[in-house]
């Protein structure tokens, strides 16, 4: 059996509140990637809310058919699909969340990295994601996204079974997560999974 832990220490309109909340179970997921720096560059072309061209710095390293996180100051846009790059010529396509800015907004841009994880969303206790920076994690079943999350830098995400909120994954089966983080220099992202494993 494993324990997992949240406490939080508030202090809200000059009144103090201290709380540690424990769940337990018999499965634990935990994942804790460096997640490389993101690459600087600029919407250099925008021909719709979904479809424009980035230029970015010689040595990039994004590839064609690459997925990508795009983000912005006051937005972000994930899950975009590279066409052809041409040097630091980079075109996208499609994804979710913001509309592209205007043409000539500085952006950064990171490639997905694949968190190989399996879980029945159903069997979750408690769920939680903290970043270094700004960041995105994306919950796939198969090509499904199931659910997308922001996370600001250096807040915690987290879900607890038996609280107030609805379960994000009830009712999904996840094959893997994909993550990314908007800075310029590489930063750390956690995500720890406790679940009911018995059968």
């Amino acid at each position: 059996m494993f324990t997992s832990r949240l406490t939080i220490n508030a202090d809200i309109a000059g009144v103090v509140m201290n709380s540690s909340i424990t769940r337990q179970a018999e499965g634990q997921i935990a994942h804790a990637p460096e997640l490389a720096a993101a690459k600087a560059g600029t919407l250099s072309t925008r021909t719709s809310d979904t479809v424009g061209t980035l230029t970015l710095g010689a040595g990039h390293g994004i590839q064609t058919a690459d997925k990508v996180d795009l983000y912005w100051t006051g937005g972000r846009r994930y899950h975009v699909v590279v066409g052809t790059v041409a040097g630091t010529s980079v075109p996208i396509t499609a994804g979710a969340g913001d509309a592209l800015p205007p043409v000539d907004t500085a952006i950064t841009v990171q490639k997905q990295q694949i968190i190989d994880t399996d879980f029945d969303g159903d069997r979750l206790e408690a769920i939680a994601a903290l970043c270094a920076q700004r960041g995105h994690v994306g919950f796939y079943d198969s090509t499904t996204l199931e659910l997308s999350l922001d996370l600001v830098a250096g807040e915690l995400w987290h879900w607890l079974n038996g609280g107030a909120a609805t379960n994000p994954l009830a009712g999904k089966t996840i094959t893997h997560v994909v993550v990314t983080q908007a800075a310029t220099a590489a930063a750390s992202l956690k995500l720890g999974i406790l679940y009911d494993s018995t059968v």
